[in-house]
């Protein structure tokens, strides 16, 4: 087992950016995402924040933040140790109780006036080598369509299924889906199966079969979250 030490360094040094506002500053902190008896160092455990983010966090203010926003900005920055059901486990329970939630719209101009990270740049352009054939395709075509989301292959923790199957900093409301199969797709299944994980994000299915366009489908009551999160990425 690393050291905690050693564990908060390598966590601090990978990430110069708060995972919520996108500032780099020099007063950055390291979140727990599960506090009291459940707090360890642990990858999945760990989320960077600025100390205004972080503030808000624990006692409100204009820069009001929750936990399950916190849920959302690690499944941007780093999805790889995306993992809500470790966080349950570490309080002895089977379900988190929360799930990813809408930033306010405050969050999206800050982002806006900071810009988008590097890292999460490079994030996108490394995922293009490596994954699955339909995400890279999708993640390619979502990329091409909305330029500014970023999108990338999510990287899962130790093959759980807790995190979408893209990840697109540029649209973080949306919990992106995508099936590239032949025959035999249930458009149904495959969105009670988002619906259960997405929390407060709106579930989108990017779908095509072979020699075909790729189609997308989403409720019809999350149109106006949808076409508000592209247009806030073109």
């Amino acid at each position: 087992m690393s050291n905690g030490r050693e564990e908060l360094s390598a966590f601090a040094n990978e990430y110069h950016f708060c995972a919520v506002c996108w500032s780099r500053t020099e007063a950055l902190h390291i979140h727990h995402l599960q506090q009291g008896a459940g707090r360890v160092h642990d990858r999945r455990c760990l989320l960077r924040l600025c100390h205004y983010c972080h503030d808000g966090l624990h006692f409100g203010g204009k820069h009001d933040l929750t936990k399950g926003m916190c849920l959302t900005a690690k499944r941007e920055v780093d999805d790889e140790n995306y993992d809500p059901a470790f966080l349950a486990e570490l309080r002895h329970k089977r379900h988190l109780g929360y799930g990813p939630e809408r930033y306010p719209f405050r969050v999206f101009m800050w982002r806006r006036k900071n810009g988008v990270p590097q890292e999460l740049v490079r994030m996108a352009i490394n995922s293009r080598n490596k994954g699955k054939r339909g995400e890279l395709e999708a993640a390619a075509e979502w990329n091409r369509l909305v330029p500014n989301a970023h999108a990338r292959r999510s990287q899962q923790h130790s093959g759980t299924e807790s995190a979408s199957d893209l990840i697109s900093p540029g649209t973080p409301h949306l919990w992106l889906e995508v099936k590239r199969v032949e025959r035999g797709l249930n458009l149904e299944a495959v969105m009670e199966k988002s619906q259960e994980q997405c929390g407060e994000l709106a579930p989108v299915v990017l779908h095509r079969k072979n020699d075909s366009d790729w189609l997308v489908t989403f409720r019809l009551e999350d149109i106006r979250r949808f076409v508000q999160q592209v247009q806030g990425a073109m």
